[in-house]
Parts: structure tokens; sequence; C-alpha cells
């Protein structure tokens, strides 16, 4: 007895602070430590962005990163370093995450609703920009009335809308970061309805697009004008010759007024099965493949044509896939003018801070007018996210790609 009360001690100071200094920590790490509660069914995520590792160590590999009021399954809990609590739960997916970011949970594996989810069926959430320079935003609304206000932003921020409330009268909306800001100081945006098309199996890559203005449909090149298409409007091209291209509905178009999709052989190690991602800078368009074959063509924009703005060109694989990612530049001060956007959708990295994100601040798809990355439309964004690998699992927001995932592969070119 006294032997096992001396060993419940030990036990208990280990989960609080590790293990005493004469335990090897070799010996503890992936032990197992004292289960969890028997009505735990899951462990709810307490601290959003909480990491998920490879092993019971915080130095070892990350695999991604999960949103709060997740519930994951788990199998049992372990010693582990790099821990506030010095006890990791290994999840149902053997992965490992720290107990100091989440809490046992009676409700099954799952999802928290999502309260921020957008009104709009093209975003995840709800987005404005700010109409002028130096609005001020406040901790309460009541701190209107007296200017005391935390932090200004500056025209054309992006921000997340949590809320709305009137306050004496006045009508305020509650960023995601629970500060608010008049109403009228802000203009709500939808993003895009542009969408790329997806290409049937056996089908010719012959679709392009009207740009990068409205244009004519002939009737017989330099006939009668038959009608005129809109810029964006997708059409199928039947054949080209030279300077006039003939649509496979009828009817023919000039050459130059259309973005037309062309296939390309995958690049090497591409396997054929493997989703890789084709970007056509010049045409600015993109076309997503499974091995050799085409499944989906849509517009984009890239990087300005401008040293600072230039996307970079050659063959690249996806490094990080991201629920959401804050984007600005507001540290650089050779610029006339900053960017600051919260929660930027649908964002994969394929060279350092250079990717794929959607873009529902303009609809220019077809132009050169981003910073670097490649701008989709939100519909585009979201396919686009899915199709790729790996896919990121129910809750979380960051997932790392491993050689086993066969990260999907990224080609951007450009003519000499």
């Amino acid at each position: 007895m006294e032997v096992m009360a001396r060993g419940s001690v030990l036990f208990i100071a280990a989960l609080a602070v590790g293990w005493p200094d004469w335990v090897s920590a070799d010996a503890a790490v992936g032990q197992p430590a004292a289960p969890a509660p028997s009505w735990a069914k899951s462990v709810e995520v307490v601290n959003d962005g909480a990491p998920v590792m490879l092993a019971p160590d915080g130095s070892s590999r990350r695999r991604g990163t999960v949103g709060a009021g997740t519930r994951l399954g788990f199998t049992r809990r372990v010693f582990g370093e790099g821990c506030s609590t010095g006890v990791w739960y290994e999840t149902s997916d053997e992965l490992f995450i720290c107990g100091g970011h989440v809490q046992p949970s009676p409700e099954p594996p799952g999802l928290k609703r999502d309260e921020l989810t957008g009104r709009s069926a093209r975003l995840p959430q709800r987005y404005a920009f700010v109409r002028f320079d130096g609005t001020r935003a406040y901790a309460h609304p009541s701190d209107y009335f007296r200017s005391d206000y935390s932090e200004a932003l500056g025209k054309g921020y992006g921000i997340v809308i949590t809320g709305e409330q009137v306050y004496e009268g006045v009508e305020f909306i509650r960023t995601r970061r629970y500060l608010w800001i008049e109403r009228g100081s802000v203009h709500f945006v939808d993003g895009s309805a542009f969408t790329g098309v997806k290409l049937r199996r056996g089908k010719p890559l012959d679709v392009a697009w009207v740009s990068p203005k409205p244009a004519k449909l002939f009737e017989t090149p330099n006939g009668r004008v038959r009608k005129r298409l809109d810029r964006h409007a997708a059409v199928h091209i039947q054949s080209s010759q030279g300077a006039w291209s003939k649509l496979a509905g009828g009817g023919w178009m000039r050459t130059a007024n259309l973005a037309r999709a062309v296939r390309v052989e995958p690049p090497e190690g591409v396997g054929p099965t493997d989703r890789w991602i084709d970007i056509d800078i010049d045409q600015q368009i993109l076309v997503a493949y499974e091995g050799p074959r085409p499944t989906f063509a849509t517009l984009v924009s890239t990087g300005r044509n401008s040293k600072q703005s230039e996307t970079p060109v050659g063959v690249f694989q996806i490094w990080v896939k991201l629920q959401y990612s804050d984007m600005d530049d507001i540290e650089r001060t050779d610029v006339d003018k900053n960017y600051s956007i919260q929660d930027v959708p649908w964002v994969q990295f394929f060279k350092g801070s250079y990717g794929f994100h959607a873009a529902f601040w303009h609809n220019d798809f077809g132009r050169r007018r981003s910073h670097g990355c490649i701008n989709l439309s939100p519909a585009d964004a979201r396919y686009l996210f899915q199709f790729s690998q790996p896919v990121l699992p129910p809750g979380w927001n960051a997932i790392l790609p491993m050689p086993e995932d066969r990260p999907t592969t990224v080609q951007v070119r450009a003519k000499d």
C-alpha cells in the first residue's frame, strides 16, 4: 500500500509538471498517462489554432492546426515534451495534441456551429471594407460618444463582421476582433459571381473566355454581327484560323478577344493519377489536372507586371493549406497605399508566401492585378481548395502536406 500511495503521488505530480528529475524523460515520453474521465467521448479544442503533431513532442513535425470548438476523437493520453501539462492526447488519426489546448467533452467528435458563417453562399463569413481613412474602432459602442477609440483603420481595409447592434440610436457592426465600428463607415461585399468550367471526361480542352472586354460574335469572319458577348462569357472553340476562331455553337470571334485554355503535359514527377495545377500567366488561365486529364479551367489574376509584384515562375508543390489567413503589407513604407484584409479564405501557398486564395474585392479575373499571389473568384478558390491534396479535415484551419499525401504540384509558366 505504501508503494502504491507513493506511486500515485508521483503519477499526479507527473500530470502537473511532467515527471521527477530522477525519472528518465526518454522513458516517460510516449508512456501512458492517467486516462481521461470515463464520460469523455472526445476532446474539445479550447485554443484556436491548436497545433496537431506527429509525435507527443512540441519539437516534432506539425501536421496542422485545429479551430476552437472542434471536438476530436482520441484513444489515450500519453506523457510527452513541449506541452504545458506534460500530457498529450493521441487522436483517432494517430496524431497528438497537447492537453493544454483541449478539454474532455461528453459530446461525440464533431464541429462547433460556426456563428460567423456568412449570409452569402459565396463566402464563408461576412466581409466588409472600410470606407474612410482613419475610421475609428471602439472597444464598446458607448466609447463612440466619448471619442475613446482603440484603433483607427485605413480606407479599404477588409474586416470580418460578427454582429450588429443599435446603441443610443447609432448602428454599429462588430468585427471578429471584438471591436465596434459605426455601420456607415463600411460597405459589405459578396464577392464575384464568376466561376470556371468543369471539364467532362473524354471532351477536348476547348474552353475560352471573352477577355479583356466585351466582344462581338460574327456570322462569318468580318460578316454580320450576331450579338455581343460580355466579358468573362465562356465559349467553346471548334477551330482557330489565324485571327479568327470558330465557335462550337456557331459563329466566329476574333482570336485576340479570347483567352483560351491550352492543354499541356504534366511536369516531371507527376503520376498518372496525381492532381496538379497549371497557370498560364500570359493568358491568365488556370487548368487543374488529374494526371494528363484536364478537369477544371478558369480565369485568374496573377501578380502585376512589376518586379515587386510578379508571380514566381516554375514548378512547385503546395506546402500548406489554410482555411483563412490575414493578409497585409502595413509594415511597408515604400508604397503609396497599404492594404490589410482579415481572414482571406481558402489559401494555398506553394512558394513561401505566394499562393492561391479567394479575392472577393474585385471581379477583374483575366487581368494581372495582385501583389504576387494568384487571385481566384470565391467559388473557384473553394473548388481548388477541395481539389488539391491533401484534403483539410473538418474543423481544422490548416494542414501541412506530407510526401505520402502526394502534395499537389503547381506549374506557373510564361513566355520568355
